[in-house]
């Protein structure tokens, strides 16, 4: 793992996170919280060039203060692996909402168990246990009691069988972590330099060049608009519905943003200066 993939480095005595954990799709199969915390401490391990066992590691990096860095995850290692957040479900604003809370939680429990299993793996019970399955997955290694972290993260959908739902979790958020940067450089171009347009004559062409972007993630990340429910496209006299992706780069087409729909479940962030 470089420098660049953690958030902090080891010479400023932070914390680091592999950048990868997000796009890699992990999250979705391994106790989210409780993954997320052991990603943390290996980044640390990785980038501070830490030495010894799990143990060592774990108090090298928190000291004495194990139990309130912890805090609602486990009291130590040996705390066993949550797979729901009690809080989010106090939380929760009706019934219903709690049970769909529960049942997520152990479908995400059978997915994990169920793919351990058909790979002939030891199902983890603890956080110490979840921690030597990271370590089998290749999520990240010691040797000679070296810790280190691929630069890219092994696809939990490349080393293990998943059902079809969890697969079509992973590829739609990688589809938006693909389109991201394009995406966010069309709503700007709609938010700060049209500001909030009713419609936009335009073309393929000319969002690539506002954008930046090669012309496959522009048409993905329109096609995405349209998807979200965020915008439509259309083209012709009347105007019929079309996708960017059947588009040819050069053909003008009306782009018309649904912006009660956009401001309902988008944040958008604008750039001073």
């Amino acid at each position: 793992m470089t420098t660049e993939q953690a958030t902090e480095t080891a010479s400023e005595g932070g914390m680091a996170m592999h950048t990868d954990w997000w796009t890699s799709g992990w999250n979705h199969v391994l106790p989210q919280h409780q993954g997320m915390m052991l990603c943390l401490i290996f980044g640390t391990a990785t980038t501070r060039g830490l030495e010894g066992d799990l143990d060592g590691v774990v108090h090298e990096i928190f000291g004495d203060e194990l139990r309130g860095v912890f805090h609602s995850l486990g009291e130590n290692l040996d705390s066993p692996i949550l797979w729901i957040d009690e809080e989010e479900v106090e939380d929760a604003e009706s019934e219903e909402e709690k049970d769909e809370l529960r049942a997520a939680a152990k479908a995400h429990e059978a997915t994990l168990t169920s793919a351990l299993q058909a790979a002939g793996m030891t199902v983890p019970v603890t956080i110490r246990e979840l921690a030597h399955t990271m370590v089998e997955l290749g999520i990240a290694t010691t040797r000679d009691g070296t810790w280190s972290m691929p630069e890219v993260l092994p696809r939990p959908d490349d080393v293990l069988t998943l059902p079809d739902d969890v697969l079509t979790r992973l590829q739609r958020m990688r589809q938006f972590t693909d389109t991201e940067a394009a995406d966010q450089a069309i709503v700007r171009h709609l938010i700060e330099d049209l500001d909030y347009p009713e419609e936009v004559f335009t073309s393929l062409d000319r969002f690539v060049a506002i954008t930046g972007e090669g012309i496959d993630k522009v048409r993905a990340a329109l096609d995405q608009l349209v998807e979200l429910g965020d915008a439509r496209l259309y083209r012709g006299d009347p105007q019929v519905t079309v996708a960017a992706k059947d588009l040819p780069a050069h053909a003008r087409f009306h782009l018309v943003p649904d912006w009660e729909r956009f401001n309902e479940h988008r944040m958008h962030i604008t750039r001073e200066g």
